[in-house]
């Protein structure tokens, strides 16, 4: 069947206003009416978010002719039929500077795909073209994507990206984000494999050269742990380059995984600046992030469960299995520092004691398993409140200890002849390497354990019912003693816990938190209470902060808080509990 191209161009017509013009011209459209509609959420963001909210004018022609558009729901519209192609234009604001959506202003423009392309239903399946214009006396700008040209752009001259792309359907056209803008760039080689790494914003100083040393190694790393022979990355299937592109901000954490690029957020002060040879905490996990969403390019983003194959952008999909996509990920992302020579064993050692700490200081574990938190990530994860740390457990840190626990499981049963590598390439080479050529289903919410058995000859179906489908506390303790290692822990502070957590507001201390049957959760306190004195002594976020003041005391003291509830004064009095102990230290034992 010969299937027409969608035509789609975009421009960003106004920075100064935010606003950008997407248009797409259908050839054949739907008889009866074509119906278009906005994606309702971005793979890798379980939340539905409504993109279509900021579509601000729409309209429709054949020709000369103007055309009636009917909306039918929040983010699906018919167009009136006619005779002949269609085009249709949506002009959208985009003003969200993060990973999931579009942003735009004069110094650069983000945009992905599920935000500014409408998709024509009944051509899912067509080829698509995408016609970028630069935006109006912005010269110098340039485009970062891992979109392909298309073959007549390809011969064409350079044109700073402002060009034609080409892919094969909807799905891959909002897969592969696009930066515009004066961006510091900087390339390398990964196992033959051409990659871009993009930063915006202001970044003086910016060593990249270190940079993209250390991410050529982590990305080798992974390469070669999926494709020992071949050695070939993932997104050749797709794509020419692979696009790591970072936001830099005063303060930001963030990523979102594509099939041959990735959207970052990272704070200025956690990149390395020329000269500054210590690789801080900040620099870091950033790498630790880069790590995280490149390994996602073979899981999640072709390996995937079969709720997600294909996607359901309408809709929530629902999977119990995020603790493997997304946990399995977070597990690997700082294990692949170490393999790559970018840490050493005492660094992984401490980052990895502070991911098991992470998840114990939350009561919230005891009250949902992992598989549950996958599956209500939609209504519960992506919208946490002041009382999450209690009531909710995240697929990402306990799931990333379910991988853990499970790889010391599988080295210990096989006396180390195999691990949860095994499991991972098994699942490469079945469900993943030919994913977007062949259509290879997803994994079944009930198929995990059969394939650690049939990569490892372990059976593991009691410890993945228990760890990921139940809510106890891995034995962590006892499986690293299996391994020579001792786990420890310790109190970092003296100062007798009050069981909350407190954020600083301009000159205030507020409570964040209050954790379940702690002693301010027995004394009333609650969250957002406004701190005002302790024991008659004010409360500020400077040098009279909630440490300070309790540090003269002991555990079991009585203390008197004033608060304010919204604008009551309250008061309430708390007996003091011993200093947790919050850090957890992992140590290889001593041998004789």
């Amino acid at each position: 069947m010969n299937r027409k191209p969608i035509l789609y161009s975009l421009e960003p017509f106004d920075p100064a206003g935010h606003r950008v013009r997407a248009t797409l011209t259908i050839a054949d459209p739907t008889p009866s009416g074509q119906v278009i509609s906005m994606p309702a959420w971005i793979p890798g963001s379980y939340l539905i978010r409504d993109f279509s909210r900021q579509v601000e004018a729409i309209s429709a022609r054949c020709g000369r002719q103007s055309l009636a558009i009917k909306k039918l729901d929040n983010h699906t519209w018919r167009v009136a039929p006619c005779q002949g192609a269609i085009t249709i234009t949506a002009d959208i604001y985009a003003w969200d500077l993060s990973v999931r959506g579009a942003h735009l202003d004069e110094s650069h423009g983000f945009f992905n795909g599920t935000s500014v392309f409408l998709k024509a239903h009944g051509h899912e399946d067509h080829p698509c073209e995408l016609k970028l214009i630069p935006p109006p006396g912005r010269l110098g700008w340039s485009v970062h994507t891992s979109m392909p040209l298309s073959s007549r752009a390809r011969l064409a001259q350079s044109s700073k990206g402002f060009s034609v792309y080409s892919v094969p359907d909807y799905d891959a056209l909002i897969d592969h984000p696009i930066e515009m803008g004066r961006p510091q760039v900087t390339r390398f080689t990964a196992c033959g494999a051409q990659h871009e790494l993009v930063f915006t914003g202001v970044t003086p100083g910016l060593d990249l050269p270190r940079i993209a040393r250390d991410v050529k190694r982590i990305c080798e790393a992974q390469i070669r742990f999926f494709e020992p022979t071949s050695q070939q990355a993932p997104f050749l299937d797709c794509a020419q380059k692979y696009v790591f592109m970072t936001m830099v901000t005063g303060d930001s954490y963030g990523g979102l995984e594509h099939r041959a690029s990735t959207a970052l957020m990272a704070s200025r002060k956690d990149l390395p600046t020329i000269g500054q040879e210590k690789t801080s905490d900040g620099y870091q996990t950033f790498l630790g992030l880069v790590s995280h969403e490149y390994f996602h390019t073979w899981n999640v983003k072709r390996i995937k469960p079969a709720a997600f194959a294909p996607y359901n952008l309408a809709k929530e999909n629902y999977t119990e299995l995020l603790w493997i996509f997304e946990g399995f990920t977070s597990y690997y992302d700082d294990l692949f520092l170490l393999r790559s020579g970018v840490i050493d064993q005492p660094t992984y050692l401490k980052t990895l004691g502070k991911q098991i700490a992470s998840v114990w200081a939350s009561p919230g574990r005891a009250k949902q398993s992992v598989a549950e938190s996958s599956f209500d990530a939609w209504t519960r994860y992506y919208k946490q409140d002041e009382n999450s740390p209690n009531a909710l457990v995240s697929y990402y840190t306990k799931g990333s200890l379910v991988a853990l626990a499970l790889d010391l499981t599988i080295r210990h049963a096989t006396h180390g002849q195999h691990s949860l590598d095994d499991v991972m390439r098994l699942m490469w080479n079945r469900f993943g390497r030919d994913f977007y050529q062949s259509g290879v289903r997803g994994i079944r919410e009930n198929e995990f354990p059969a394939l650690v058995r049939e990569a490892t000859g372990v059976d593991v179906r009691n410890e993945v019912q228990a760890w990921a489908y139940g809510r106890n506390d891995i034995p962590l303790a006892k499986l690293f003693a299996q391994h020579g290692m001792t786990m420890q822990w310790a109190a970092t502070s003296k100062t007798p816990s009050v069981g909350m957590r407190v954020r600083k507001q301009s000159e205030q201390q507020v409570i964040a938190t209050v954790f379940e049957h702690g002693p301010a959760h027995q004394a009333g306190l609650s969250a957002n209470d406004v701190l005002i004195a302790i024991n008659g002594l004010k409360v500020d976020s400077v040098s009279n902060t909630v440490d300070a003041l309790l540090a003269p005391y002991q555990p079991g003291d009585r203390i008197t808080i004033h608060v304010f509830r919204r604008d009551e004064l309250r008061q309430f009095e708390l007996t003091l509990a011993p200093a947790a102990q919050t850090e957890c230290k992992l140590n290889l034992a001593a041998t004789s």
